[in-house]
């Protein structure tokens, strides 16, 4: 008669046959078991951050305080975990082996060295801030970067932000961990943003899935990351521009600068809306972009009254803008400015100065670049003008015909008595007795330079005196460049510089002027703040000295050698 196996194992008398067949059932429901799916995986849980041991505190002057509170926080009581009962090994059985526990390296450890175990370490990020690490506990293995404090963190990316930029910065470093991640959503770090057209090559069209990819992300930014968005720039843009200022719109109520560079397709109705719904917005750069001016001119009525900075480019149907502004859409305005595209525009427009002076009576910066305009009558009719008391700047450079003349400078400064920088470059109907006549008593940057064909005009031989005697004491950059006075009027013009001993003047361009060589050896040994001296094309100095000179070791070698070619020393 055949023995039944006991519990704690088969009977050697029982044929290895009989051991299968008892094991069998047991295989199949494992199998089966298996073949039900794959078991769930429990969710890893994310390692616990420990609680940092030091206290972050930020004063007036932008310093960031880490004091250490090591010795005050009670550490947490270890939670009391239950022992595994190891089995006893069976009679027969070895001993399982023991690992051995490997000693970690000193530098794991915080031996030798390491910046945790060094107290009082004074670190910089930059002018004006500085940071006091105390004395930490060292980090273990790779956790070095969640010891360091989020503040101090976010410092480090303010200052690369301010030189590369929040996008793509921010949302690279986001991508590192956690730590870099909720440092990187700050708002303080996304105030200033600029979209360039950068998820393709130049000239090159989106394509479906990157058109999608990128109107996903930049509406997930603005609803995510624009909270506190002050600065705004949008270049390069030929679609959907409607689309992305509609989220700026929307996200965006801080918003108090917009610029729209070399974009296309901009609305009435997408500009509107930033006018309704950002009431900050008081700056506007339209350059290059192309928008039509009835969508300005409508903007312009809504959100006029706070508008303080407007930047345009010049086309065909400027004049609209140009009659918007002295109709008084703008009275708080404080910079207007208008430029050309590369492409020239052969027509001009008419300026109403005397209606301008009354509608913005707080213009500071008034910039005419390279546009051909001319000066509108005023008509009988028209209020008194104020002129532009608080004018600061005043440009009306060009490369082209210019029409401004002595009356038409009288007319735009005759109360500028603010004045401090004035660019006339190729204005070559302005003479040296109307400056002396201007009501600016403390200028610093004049330029008068010619840069462009003046073969059937008649320059002024005479005068420069009158101008150099009027801001020799103010005067900190000249450009007299091109310009065909005579040889006695420059040595009288630069002589009174000299006389004067002029502290202030770091930039002279002489570019082909009469200047000769005791002219520019007294002003050189006048002038010790000279810094940039251009001599190119002068014809009466002798060679190897006609060029440009930067910094004060260069003009003091031209000094040198101008004075080794007269026989002369220092």
């Amino acid at each position: 008669m055949e023995e039944k196996p006991s519990g704690t194992g088969l009977s050697p008398e029982v044929p290895p046959t009989a051991t299968v067949k008892l094991r069998a059932p047991q295989k199949r429901r494992a199998e089966s078991s298996r073949s039900t799916g794959p078991s769930k995986k429990k969710a890893r849980k994310a390692p616990r951050r420990a609680a940092p041991h030091f206290l972050v505190h930020e004063t007036d002057n932008d310093m960031l305080l880490i004091i250490s509170n090591v010795g005050e926080v009670q550490e947490r009581p270890t939670r009391k975990v239950s022992k595994r009962k190891r089995k006893k090994p069976q009679k027969g059985q070895k001993k399982p082996q023991q690992r051995k526990r490997l000693k970690k390296p000193a530098a794991s450890r915080g031996k030798g060295g390491t910046l945790a175990e060094q107290p009082g370490i004074v670190g910089s990020l930059g002018e004006g801030s500085q940071v006091l690490l105390p004395t930490t506990h060292p980090a273990t293995g790779g956790s070095w970067g969640e010891q360091l404090p989020v503040e101090i963190l976010v410092q480090i990316f303010q200052h690369i932000v301010a030189s590369e930029g929040s996008v793509p910065f921010l949302c690279r470093v986001a991508r590192v961990c956690r730590l870099w991640y909720g440092a990187a959503a700050n708002p303080v770090l996304w105030q200033k943003v600029s979209l360039g057209h950068c998820w393709a090559a130049p000239g090159q069209k989106w394509s479906p899935t990157v058109e999608k990819r990128v109107l996903g992300t930049v509406e997930w930014l603005a609803s995510h990351r624009f909270s506190r968005l002050r600065d705004f720039a949008l270049c390069h843009w030929k679609n959907h521009v409607p689309f992305v200022l509609k989220e700026i719109g929307k996200s965006c109520p801080l918003l108090a600068s917009l610029k729209l560079l070399h974009c296309s397709g901009v609305t009435a109705e997408s500009l509107a809306m930033l006018a309704e719904c950002c009431p900050e917005l008081e700056s506007l750069n339209l350059q290059h972009s192309q928008v039509h001016p009835s969508a300005v001119v409508s903007f312009l009525e809504a959100a006029g009254s706070r508008i303080r900075h407007l930047w345009l480019t010049y086309s065909t149907q400027t004049s609209a803008v140009i009659a918007a502004l002295s109709s008084g859409s703008c009275p708080g305005l404080r910079l207007l400015e208008v430029n050309t595209d590369i492409k020239r525009v052969s027509q001009h427009f008419q300026l109403p100065i005397e209606q301008l002076q009354v509608a913005c009576p707080h213009l500071q910066v008034l910039r005419l670049l390279n546009v051909v305009w001319s000066p509108k009558t005023s008509p009988r009719s028209a209020p008194s003008s104020q002129g532009f008391p608080e004018l600061g700047e005043l440009c009306l450079a060009t490369t082209s015909y210019s029409f401004v003349n002595d009356s038409t400078l009288q007319r735009l400064l005759w109360a500028s008595d603010r004045l401090r920088v004035l660019d006339l470059r190729g204005c070559f109907h302005v003479t040296p007795k109307a400056l002396h006549q201007l009501p600016c008593p403390d200028l610093e940057q004049l330029y008068l330079g010619l840069y462009c064909s003046a073969s059937d005009t008649r320059l002024p031989l005479e005068g420069i005196p009158l101008v150099t005697q009027k801001w020799s004491h103010s005067l900190r950059e000249l450009d007299l460049a091109g310009q065909g006075f005579s040889e006695g009027s420059l040595e009288r013009g630069m002589a009174v510089l000299a006389q004067g001993q002029s502290p202030t003047l770091r930039s002279l361009n002489l570019t082909g002027t009469k200047v000769i060589l005791s002219t520019v050896c007294a002003l050189l040994s006048s002038c010790p703040a000279l810094s940039y001296l251009n001599l190119s094309s002068c014809r009466h100095l002798p060679r190897g000295t006609k060029k440009a000179y930067r910094g004060r070791e260069e003009i003091r070698q031209c000094l040198q050698h101008l004075l080794a070619s007269t026989g002369e020393s220092l």
